[in-house]
């Protein structure tokens, strides 16, 4: 695959998917009468099977373009489903969840997560074949995350101006349950360009076919190589904190600042429209990088700060819309970077085996982060709900910051075991 505009495209497209998830099912869930804990635990659930099947798969990907195209398409096809299944059944039933529809819906929601993080696993990979061919990779990661982050805020402008709250009634459903299924729609006919195009037959990077993947092997390279096992284990937990206020973000605006669902749609679009900014600016930016390290590093710095400042700033709605909008900001800076650098340090004819497991890294998080917050928030009990919404900004805040200690302490190490033949194993970052 050449033509790296589809390959925005997608990204573009799939946030038509992941967004209406984000904002809209945690809202369907607390409509229906069932608890922070069903997210957290679904999620939970996702990450571990991530983590059983899919860096097997990634090995296999590796071994042609057409073969990681139709895991993308299936992925794709997959996610599609799952969401027409929770937007359908969510309309049905209102309020006061069974707990056997509780479950469908869990599992519809893994079975979404599943699909939309593995369909990142591969699409990232291609990024390695794009600098191939001559593309700046930092420019190709800044400028598909920023297209994919317009994709959300397009999404929920449009979802919390048309649709969410509104009297729009379409094949019987309305409201939430119909932003879920027209996400769904509107990200597979957008999609189709990308997934319909041919792919090459040849191994993206040249690597030979019929390696087996060995999951115990492959773990004791990640933990024999400590460039990588640090720089991993820290991009973890700097994603836990983003990845669990990204499943709370609804409810801290709702209980904190007393937001509505269309305050919490605009609140939205503020923080994407600003990260979108922010990744075309990096993106034009890229050819002028020089230290790419110490990029990320600022980066992180004014990360935590946005998380401190969002904990601590008063209950008023405006001051909520500017730290949204430095969040935008600090996301578009520090993510495209981590990208682009991890891509740098594995080897290159085996991207999407070692992006299966920066995926589930950053999926870990999603483990350790709603288990967290749910702990913070049974301990402060006897405190009041927006007391104890804010205690867990500020426990994700400590969190960003072991993981910036541990990727600066990863750049001390040198890859030897990773490295491509020929290669001493030093990332130079000039």
């Amino acid at each position: 695959m050449t033509n790296v505009r589809l390959w925005y495209l997608y990204d573009f497209a799939n946030s038509f998917a992941s967004s209406v998830v984000i904002f809209y099912f945690p809202l369907l869930l607390l409509q229906g009468g069932a608890g922070d804990s069903w997210i957290g635990i679904s999620t939970a659930i996702s990450a571990t099977i991530l983590l059983m099947f899919y860096p097997a798969l990634g090995r296999r990907s590796d071994q042609s373009q057409r073969t990681r195209m139709r895991y993308i398409q299936f992925s794709s096809i997959v996610m599609l489903i799952a969401l027409v299944i929770m937007g359908f059944l969510t309309s049905s039933y209102t309020e006061n969840y069974s707990l056997l529809l509780l479950f469908i819906l869990s599992a519809s929601y893994i079975i979404f997560q599943i699909s939309f993080q593995g369909s990142y696993v591969f699409y990232s990979a291609f990024m390695q074949n794009f600098e191939d061919i001559g593309h700046n990779k930092n420019r190709v990661s800044s400028l598909g995350l920023g297209l994919g982050q317009l994709g959300n805020a397009v999404s929920i402008g449009v979802m919390g101006t048309f649709v969410v709250g509104g009297s729009l009634v379409i094949w019987g459903i309305s409201d939430k349950s119909l932003a879920l299924v027209l996400g769904a729609v509107i990200f597979i006919i957008l999609a189709l360009p990308f997934l319909l195009q041919k792919s090459d037959s040849a191994a993206p990077s040249g690597v030979g076919v019929g390696k087996l993947f060995s999951i115990r092997e492959f773990l004791k390279r990640v933990l024999d190589n400590k460039k990588l096992l640090y720089y991993l284990l820290g991009y973890m937990f700097v994603a836990d904190s983003v990845t669990t206020l990204q499943i709370y973000m609804t409810l801290y605006l709702k209980n904190v600042f007393d937001f509505t669902d269309k305050m919490s749609s605009f609140a939205g679009v503020i923080s994407l429209g600003m990260l979108f900014a922010t990744c075309m600016l990096l993106g034009s930016l890229a050819h002028k990088m020089v230290d790419k390290n110490k990029s990320l590093g600022i980066a992180g710095i004014i990360y935590v700060g946005t998380f401190l400042l969002f904990g601590l700033t008063p209950n008023v709605p405006f001051l909520a819309y500017l730290c949204l909008a430095l969040a935008g900001v600090a996301y578009g800076l520090f993510f495209p970077l981590a990208r682009s650098l991890y891509s740098d340090i594995v080897p290159k004819e085996e991207q999407a085996e070692h992006f299966s497991f920066f995926i589930i890294f950053e999926r870990a998080a999603a483990i350790i982060g709603p288990v967290v917050w749910v702990i913070v928030y049974e301990l402060l009990r006897s405190y009041s709900v927006e007391f104890r919404y804010r205690m867990n900004i500020m426990v994700l805040s400590l969190i960003a910051m072991l993981g910036l200690y541990l990727i600066k302490k990863s750049f001390i190490f040198e890859n030897p075991q990773l490295a491509p033949k020929g290669s001493s194993g030093k990332i130079d970052f000039v």
